[in-house]
């Protein structure tokens, strides 16, 4: 860590800057299908994968010991739901650096950036593509229901409540007294 990083803790925190992607991630999978957990399903996707579905899982991306779910193609894309859900055909075991680094970018992106054996690239790129061939399921999306125009009023009346309370807030800050 290097004496700069503290420059981002030195300044006033505001709700809405920080927290509007987490609110429409947070409306767009709420409406995001999800498969039932099927041992004998995802048990056969790993081996699609390569992986050894038995013990410990390694990341479908590097090969590095798995550690958390990336969803291979994003649940929110221009704030609202992508069309892919909490679907078996949209999870890969993943390390957290390649989850990190992968972020909405398309999978084939992600890796082919990273540092691997050719042949070695091209197979978890030949998995991956049968995993996403066999499995992956995109949902399409009716967005003018009565439900769906009320979730978005609602989403778009907590936008607003966090400016607000970045508003308070501030008016807060300044009022303070230093001791």
């Amino acid at each position: 860590m290097r004496i700069r990083s503290i420059a981002s803790h030195l300044r006033p925190y505001f709700m809405l800057a920080r927290r509007r992607t987490t609110v429409n991630h947070a409306f767009a999978a709420a409406v995001a299908p999800s498969d039932t957990y099927d041992e004998a399903t995802v048990f056969e996707a790993m081996l699609v994968l390569g992986l050894d579905p038995i013990g410990d899982l390694d990341c479908a991306y590097c090969g590095e010991a798995a550690d958390t779910w990336d969803h291979i193609f994003a649940t929110v894309q221009n704030s609202r739901f992508s069309g892919h859900g909490h679907r078996l055909g949209n999870l890969l075991p993943c390390c957290k650096p390649c989850n990190s680094k992968k972020g909405n970018k398309p999978w084939q992106t992600h890796i082919r950036s990273l540092p691997m054996n050719d042949e070695v690239r091209a197979e978890h790129e030949r998995q991956i593509g049968a995993f996403v061939a066999r499995y992956s399921v995109i949902e399409r999306t009716v967005v003018d229901t009565p439900d769906h125009e009320r979730l978005e009023a609602i989403r778009l009346q907590v936008l607003a409540l966090l400016a607000e309370g970045d508003e308070v807030a501030a008016r807060i800050r300044k009022a303070a007294v230093t001791y």
